[in-house]
């Protein structure tokens, strides 16, 4: 089993870059622009029920993200970027070069609810994986009990990237979603539309 590293961060700040980091990649865009998209984040948000407790799942890939409304892909971004020396601390630290990286969020559905963030498994081609890291976004998060209607937040860290292309699960103990192979067509139509745009306005694409 993985053991996950905890890296303590807040919106506000991060761990001080450490020299020699490893940049992280955001090449992977499918040749989409920015602003163009007309999905909600909605469309790009997994759910999971486990007894007491619900899970949100967002991968935060750019080939998903550049799908999504300019609010949103703005408002995520913002995200990214307040924590993106965590990011790279993490990088360093764990030798990931392309990490899969998810906006989660833990919810109690009653009180004294527990939950473990290594339980939080991505199934990919046959094979399970643990986070190596979680940043977390709310001061309570290390807490790992929540009240009831109380939710915590924090970036999850894959030693892979999240195949956003293609079928995965998501699970946390005996709770399992598949549900992103249903999304797949939605995702291609819009990559297709967002692309035709461009080519008809002969638009350059902005990185």
């Amino acid at each position: 089993m993985i053991r996950a590293m905890v890296v303590v961060g807040t919106l506000a700040a991060g761990p001080t870059v450490a020299r020699g980091q490893v940049p992280l990649d955001t090449s992977r865009t499918d040749n989409l622009p920015t602003g163009q998209g007309h999905l909600s984040l909605s469309t790009a948000t997994i759910t999971l029920s486990n007894g007491n407790l619900q899970i949100v799942f967002i991968p935060l890939d750019e080939r998903i993200l550049r799908l999504i409304t300019k609010d949103s892909y703005e408002s995520t971004e913002g995200t990214m970027a307040q924590q993106r020396r965590a990011i790279d601390s993490v990088m360093v630290a764990t030798g990931v070069t392309s990490p899969g990286i998810a906006f989660v969020s833990f919810q109690g559905l009653a009180p004294n609810t527990r939950f473990d963030p290594e339980q939080l498994v991505l199934n990919l081609r046959g094979q399970q994986f643990r986070p190596v890291a979680w940043i977390p976004m709310s001061a309570t998060f290390t807490n790992q009990q929540l009240d009831v209607r109380q939710q915590v937040q924090a970036l999850f860290i894959y030693r892979r990237d999240i195949p956003v292309r293609e079928g995965f699960t998501v699970s946390y103990r005996n709770a399992t979603s598949d549900d992103w192979a249903n999304r797949l067509s939605r995702f291609d139509a819009e990559r297709s539309r967002i692309l035709g745009t461009v080519r008809a306005r002969g638009d350059t694409i902005r990185y």
